[in-house]
């Protein structure tokens, strides 16, 4: 992710619109489950929605040029949401998942404008600053909450732990891909260090984990790397082996203070899967779900009657059901072998982000809701997409061979 020196107007209007997406889409409130109504909250982030969707045609109104956007992604996505919506009605829930639908083709909407806007770089660099800006800002106002519960939640927004590591954490991806191809820089190395170190005080084990592989595949993808970036690299392994050998700081971390039956059942979130992945064949429900507005299933356990699904696929196969699991599949196969397909600036940047945002699906929630990290995604497909293009193609000229006939008509004459 490379800073522009100087930035210019663009650059600001894009980052601008991205920054008023990810705060409609972050939890205002941590821990509530959206039921279907209304209130101040619901109402001040539907208009900060409309709000980045009115920053984004006028984005495109200053564009010089346009692109044209691939239609696959959002056909499977309107798939997915159009199963899930049947569901919701037949369950009689439909109110909430109606609304929650209308979110996410909100934030479709404004990303499709922007991703027809714009460059793929200058789309998806602006739009992990901006999602970087409000993890920064969110964890320098949890600061207190660090103090208080050794994990590092946002006080502006209200986050928490888990979901400042997942905004944070594509930013730290984008900085070592950009330390891998242009070397080590005072404000990438720095930089980088911060969004690790937030990551790291969020104490998401999931998502650490995960950045660890992706950063391995970012050196691998840009191989052979900056002298500068290979000396820095080799600095740091005899520093982890002393904070691996001599301090319980890896231990404290995996553990969190948890016993070894609640690692063994990642936390409790077995329990939830287990209900879900157990709904009867015959049963519609396990075919198209139930609507988006599913969040939770009721269990059978002594201390508590319901359990979030804290799974992105899980809370899919609930939603939409077995079809918009699959669809959902098939839209993550093709984006990423699109990646691959793409030239090597793009690759190296969407390929470690696609396994960051992939990978930690299965063990958190995000990647087909309203939310940030389903607006990297959705930018991700459609900028890597094969139908995607910019500039936008000339339209073909229908009446070249008619004027090419009078040309030579005119020519006859005049001989």
């Amino acid at each position: 992710m490379r800073v522009p020196s100087p930035v210019s107007r663009r650059q600001v209007e894009f980052f601008a619109v991205w920054v008023a997406l990810v705060v409609s889409v972050v939890s205002w409130r941590p821990g509530a489950i959206f039921s279907g109504g209304i209130d101040p909250v619901v109402i001040g982030k539907a208009a900060v929605g409309v709000l980045a969707l009115a920053g984004a045609l006028v984005v495109a109104d200053h564009s010089p040029r346009h692109g044209r956007v691939g239609a696959r992604s959002l056909i499977l996505l309107l798939a997915v949401v159009g199963v899930s919506s049947v569901g919701a009605i037949a369950a009689d829930e439909g109110t909430a998942s109606l609304i929650l639908s209308a979110r996410i083709i909100l934030v479709t909407t404004t990303v499709v404008v922007m991703v027809a806007s714009g460059p793929p770089m200058l789309v998806l660099t602006t739009l992990l600053t901006a999602i970087g800006a409000v993890a920064l800002f969110a964890a320098v106002t949890g600061l207190p909450e660090l103090l208080a519960n050794g994990r590092l939640g946002g006080g502006i927004p209200d986050l928490r732990p888990n979901e400042v590591a997942g905004l944070a954490a594509p930013v730290a991806i984008a900085l070592v891909v950009d330390l891998a191809r242009r070397g080590m820089r005072v404000w990438n190395s720095i930089a980088f260090a911060v969004f690790l170190g937030i990551v790291f005080a969020t104490g998401s084990r999931t998502t650490l984990g995960v950045v660890v592989l992706a950063i391995v595949l970012a050196f691998l993808l840009a191989w052979p790397i900056p002298r500068s970036t290979g000396i820095g690299l080799l600095a740091l392994v005899p520093v982890a082996y002393v904070v691996a050998t001599f301090t319980d700081t890896v231990e404290q971390f995996a553990i969190r203070g948890q016993s070894t039956a609640e690692l063994t059942s990642l936390s409790s979130r077995t329990i939830a899967w287990d209900v879900v992945l157990d709904v009867p064949f015959d049963s519609w429900a396990k075919w198209i779900g139930i609507g988006l507005a599913q969040k939770t299933v009721a269990v059978d356990q002594r201390w508590w009657d319901t359990q979030v699904l804290d799974s992105s696929w899980v809370s899919i196969l609930a939603q939409a059901g077995l079809i918009g699991t699959v669809l959902v599949a098939l839209w993550v196969v093709a984006t990423s072998l699109d990646s691959i397909r793409s030239d090597r600036m793009i690759r190296n940047l969407t390929l470690p982000l696609l396994l960051l945002l992939v990978a930690r699906s299965f063990l958190e929630n995000g990647l087909i809701e309203s939310s940030a990290i389903f607006a990297l995604f959705l930018t991700i497909s459609l900028v890597v997409e094969p139908g995607t293009q910019f500039p936008r193609p000339p339209a073909p000229d229908r009446y070249r061979f008619l004027r090419e006939i009078d040309a030579a008509e005119a020519a006859g004459m005049r001989r």
